[in-house]
């Protein structure tokens, strides 16, 4: 203790300016650390309340657009359920045009939410394996080469997720 007592009446006046100014300085530094400290918390509480809003925003889109799809194919599955049973039950016969009436909703409502299907069954193309696999694994088929489209492919917002399934295209040489 006499020993601070000594040091600190030994000292020059211009040393102890520029040490108050220092511990000012100090001082000062230490609340803005602390200020900023705050503000980050802040903004991080900001940031993971917003997060949370964004996650419940998005998920209750995606409920709503999966509600409006299943309302979409509601009515068309009760109909092939029921066609169905028609069917085992042998006491009416099943009309194709009913079910191809039904599945065409099917169809319509799936190409609604985004689902596209690529190529048409019996058209020509051009071979691409990006978007095309042959129907057999023994045709050999190459970039370019004609090919008959058996299946359709189908795509949802531009991504494959199945590609169409093709034949070598066989040409008269009539």
């Amino acid at each position: 203790m006499f020993e601070r007592l000594r040091r600190w009446i030994g000292r020059s006046p211009e040393a102890e300016d520029r040490l108050l100014a220092a511990e000012r300085e100090a001082q000062a530094l230490r609340l803005e650390l602390t200020e900023r400290d705050k503000t980050l918390a802040a903004l991080r509480e900001a940031l993971a309340r917003s997060q949370d809003q964004e996650r419940s925003r998005a998920a209750a889109e995606l409920q709503a657009r999966f509600e409006r799809l299943l309302s979409a194919l509601a009515a068309p599955a009760a109909q092939v359920l029921m066609q169905g049973a028609l069917l085992e039950a042998g006491s009416r016969p099943i009309e194709s045009k009913d079910v191809l009436s039904v599945a065409k909703r099917l169809v319509r409502a799936l190409e609604d939410e985004g689902l596209r299907f690529e190529g048409d069954v019996g058209a020509t193309v051009d071979f691409d394996p990006n978007h095309h696999e042959p129907l057999s694994g023994s045709q050999a088929l190459t970039p370019g080469q004609a090919v008959l489209v058996r299946v359709p492919g189908v795509s949802f917002h531009g991504k494959i997720l199945r590609r169409a399934g093709v034949e070598a295209r066989e040409f008269d040489a009539r």
